[in-house]
């Protein structure tokens, strides 16, 4: 079977700039988004033909029929246009539909991108994470998220459960952690390589502001094409109480080696 590589990554956990890092790379096709079940939202044949013309225009017409389009055929065509180029193909999971699921889905707690892909593919994954506590801060200032929040249909438990059985997922693959990356940016992203299996370009940097074949990428607003720490705020008392009683958080913090907040 041929070698499929993907990574894992939740929503807000810095991995729109870290796999912008891998994308800028020589010799790689990244797909951005990528779910089985998301195939309108951030659709694989449209990345595939207007960012890397690996489509033609007919054959994206054809694949887009009712009726006729078939992931995983989908992806072995896409797959097989990147070796004949000499390309590596990465897909950039959208693991938001799988642990978090708010507001498209009930979340499977399980990672149906690599599930749906296994029995076709050699498959090399590994996952990016982010503290907790910081995540979920950034993930409820999300326009989408306000909904299912104000109305309690989600809430920190919920998405703790998930980062929790994300976390587990993060030991199988393997994990690089936002915050390493912030600090020394080439070292992560060289054992993202060595992990995939990529050739490493120690020049990536000097790419970040001409990559633009990425979703979520809210550079005009958060300056993502610099590599730099955004600003941790302040937990307000109720939250940080919250936060500390959740024994989910305090496995995910384990697994993942963060340290947890003080009391």
């Amino acid at each position: 079977m041929e070698k499929l590589r993907i990574i894992h990554n939740m929503a807000r956990s810095g991995s729109t700039i870290m796999c912008k890092c891998l994308g800028c790379m020589d010799g790689v096709v990244l797909l951005s988004e990528i779910h089985p079940n998301a195939e309108f939202f951030y659709n694989l044949l449209v990345q595939a033909k207007e960012w890397y013309g690996l489509l033609t225009q007919l054959e994206l017409d054809d694949l887009q029929k009712p009726d006729t389009i078939h992931f995983i055929k989908a992806i072995k065509l896409i797959e097989q246009r990147c070796r004949a180029r000499g390309y590596t193909l990465v897909l950039r999971d959208w693991a938001h539909l799988d642990y978090t699921g708010h507001p498209y889905t009930t979340p499977s707690y399980k990672p149906l991108l690599y599930t749906e892909l296994a029995e076709s593919f050699d498959i090399i994954h590994i996952s990016t994470t982010r503290d907790p506590a910081a995540q979920w801060q950034s993930l409820t200032q999300l326009e989408v998220m306000q909904a299912p929040l104000q109305s309690g249909v989600f809430d920190l438990d919920q998405f703790l459960i998930g980062y929790r059985k994300y976390a587990e997922l993060c030991v199988e693959t393997g994990f690089i952690r936002y915050e390493d990356f912030l600090r020394k940016p080439e070292i992560p992203i060289r054992r993202l390589c060595d992990h995939l299996q990529i050739k490493f370009d120690p020049s990536f940097k000097k790419k970040l502001a001409n990559y633009k074949t990425i979703t979520g990428d809210v550079n005009n607003i958060r300056g993502s094409n610099k590599i730099k720490k955004p600003p941790r705020q302040p937990i307000e008392p109720a939250l940080h109480k919250k936060i500390l009683a959740n024994t989910d958080y305090h496995r995910a913090c384990k697994l993942l080696g963060y340290d947890v907040l003080r009391k």
